[in-house]
């Protein structure tokens, strides 16, 4: 399911894993439209407000997939979590127009582009000095020596779609120029550049709840008056509740705390760890709906110590591949935007893994678009379940530092015959009442098909 509105530009790759070469066909596909059979790449310009249904099939020498793409042409944006790459976990400000086109490729050739990721958000530090003489944002000419456009061209010619930055004050967090009082201006010209998705931060801004709504809307408005479909991440951290009044804003998603370092559990408030981050999701499932996200920061998968914002400088030393395992397990039932922050170019086997899960992708982007709930707390077991289109998904996870097992008729009110299959690990046990051990942290994750 696809969010654009009406006569903007167009982009969307069809999500299709397997053995290449696939070939891809669309049928029905609205008049501006266009498909490149052997990427899966639709583009053009949108059509007039409504719900279209193509049916899009891929192809290869193992067989043919089948299934239907709604486009819904309209008012709102990400009707399913957004999914892709933010610059800010790893490389702070060190970035330039090198580094976010090689990300933009490993994308492609690590798989992550056929499992559904899309944007390539780059954060703070992009900057000029200062804006144009006219006013209208500039980039560094010694990061993006060929302009923002250049690199917008080559993120959309390889399917994929580009997320810039800003903060709803004079200053960014990084101290780079800001977007009050420029909110037109910026949003037009990011429009000119082929943006996709603008993150607004809330560095160096008034305090109150009253301001920071009426600064998100005003960036909100004018996104929507650029021209251009420009999804709208608002990042205030979740102070001022933005879960009860971003989508009024505009916004697609909103981040619900401060921001995540790579550490399993703390007590710091500014330097949240995976816990900490998933105890303040508690209660929010309630405001979340297609196009209206609640965001609890990125994904620290892979970062393994190593980033130079999550790390604090070297404090944490990152977490275990099982608790990144759980962490990406439990922001897809979650409805967390999937958005990678490791260096994507450099990836081991393990973070591949985690990252390509299908069928926990599948979770998170199923078009029901319900968020779990914590069912369950005992012993230091959460139980979460997740309403889907199709079933019903659980995710058992082990809070506890040591071993734990649990039984699954125990858990779910509807009895399951046979065996069931942990969609994280891809392993098949016996629900015959026997017992399943839990590692410390870790989470198993399944489906009751209806």
């Amino acid at each position: 399911m696809v969010g654009n509105y009406p006569n903007t530009f167009f982009l969307h790759t069809i999500a299709a894993t397997g053995e290449k070469p696939i070939v891809f066909t669309a049928k029905e596909l609205p008049v501006g439209l266009s498909l490149d059979v052997s990427t899966g790449i639709i583009y053009g310009t949108a059509p007039k407000a409504g719900i279209y249904k193509v049916e899009v099939s891929a192809t290869n020498k193992s067989g043919t997939s089948t299934q239907t793409l709604e486009l819904n042409i309209g008012e709102k944006l990400a009707l399913t979590p957004p999914m892709g790459w933010n610059s800010w976990n790893v490389f702070t400000s060190d970035i330039d127009e090198k580094i976010i086109m090689e990300i933009a490729d490993a994308m492609v050739n690590t798989g992550m582009r056929d499992a559904g990721y899309e944007y390539i958000n780059i954060d703070d530090y992009w900057h000029a000095d200062t804006r144009e003489a006219d006013g209208k944002p500039k980039v560094d000419e010694k990061k993006f020596p060929n302009g923002m456009k250049h690199v917008a061209d080559y993120v959309h010619s390889k399917g994929l779609k580009l997320g810039i930055y800003s903060c709803a004050s004079e200053f960014t967090c990084g101290r780079r120029f800001g977007g009050y009082g420029y909110e037109e201006i910026d949003a037009k010209t990011y429009a000119e550049w082929g943006i996709d998705l603008l993150k607004y931060d809330y560095c160096f801004a008034p305090w109150n709840r009253k301001t920071a709504i009426e600064r998100y809307t005003k960036m909100g408005e004018a996104l929507k008056n650029s021209g251009r479909s420009i999804v709208f991440s608002i990042c205030e951290w979740g102070v001022r509740k933005p879960w009860k009044w971003g989508a009024a804003a505009g916004g697609s998603y909103w981040r619900t705390t401060f921001d995540i370092f790579d550490h399993w559990k703390g007590n710091n408030p500014f330097q949240l760890s995976v816990m900490q981050i998933l105890k303040q999701q508690i209660g929010l499932e309630k405001y979340a709906a297609p196009g209206a996200w609640n965001d609890p920061d990125m994904l620290i998968v892979g970062n393994y110590g190593k980033g130079n914002a999550t790390s604090a400088r070297g404090k944490f030393k990152g977490l275990s591949d099982t608790e990144y395992q759980s962490h990406f397990a439990l922001w897809c039932m979650l409805n967390s935007p999937l958005l990678s922050s490791c260096d994507l170019r450099n990836m081991n086997d393990a973070t591949k893994n985690i990252l390509l899960n299908n069928e926990l992708i599948a979770l998170n982007q199923d078009i029901e678009g319900k968020q779990a709930t914590l069912v369950s707390k005992k012993k230091g077991i959460w139980v979460y379940k997740k309403e889907l289109s199709d079933g019903v998904a659980y995710a058992v996870f082990n809070t506890n530092s040591k071993q734990k097992s649990f039984v699954v008729s125990e858990l779910i009110e509807k009895k399951i015959k046979g065996t069931v299959k942990d969609l994280v690990s891809g392993k098949v046990v016996s629900n015959s009442g026997e017992a399943i051990n839990l590692d410390a942290h870790q989470t198993f994750v399944f489906k009751v098909n209806r």
